[in-house]
Order: structure tokens, then C-alpha cells, then sequence
């Protein structure tokens, strides 16, 4: 697949899970906190966005998402249906 795909995806997932707590019915402010700090991590450290390694938890307690995202978006099934989910 191509490089830019993964991290596109990425991307694309985790913004729409901070909008999705942002805008939902269920104001979760401390899960919220955690997915902007998850997206700001994404987009200050590339090459968290571009690897695909899992990331060590010890370092980074926020890594156990960006783990969760990795796995996400190598399945285009799995992909699709966070997509999905997440748009409603």
C-alpha cells in the first residue's frame, strides 16, 4: 500500500474521533482531552504518524491509541467501519 496512505488514514480516524466527542451527546471531557492530546502527538512526532510499529506504552501512556489506530487502519474493513461509526 502506499506510504501516505496509513498516516493519512490516521489522520483522518483521529480527527473524526475528536470531533465525534466534541459534537456527541455524551460529553466525555476527559476522554476528549485525551484524543486532542492524541492528535497534537500525531501531528507534532511524524514518525509516529508514519510507522506502524506498536508504540512502547511505558514512554507515553497516550501510545496504547496510536497502537489502536495502527491496527485500524491496516485493515480496510476494520477502516471503513470506524469511518462509518464515527460520522453519526
Amino acid at each position: 500500500m502506499n506510504v501516505f496512505v496509513y498516516p493519512y488514514r490516521k489522520l483522518v480516524i483521529q480527527y473524526k474521533q475528536v470531533q465525534y466527542l466534541k459534537n456527541g451527546t455524551t460529553k466525555n471531557t476527559v476522554r476528549y482531552r485525551e484524543q486532542v492530546q492524541v492528535l497534537r502527538n500525531l501531528l507534532l512526532h511524524p514518525s509516529k504518524l508514519l510507522t506502524m510499529k506498536k508504540q512502547d506504552r511505558e514512554k507515553d501512556w497516550l501510545n496504547k491509541y496510536i497502537n489502536h489506530l495502527n491496527m485500524t487502519v491496516q485493515s480496510d474493513r476494520l477502516y471503513k467501519l470506524a469511518k462509518e461509526k464515527l460520522a453519526t
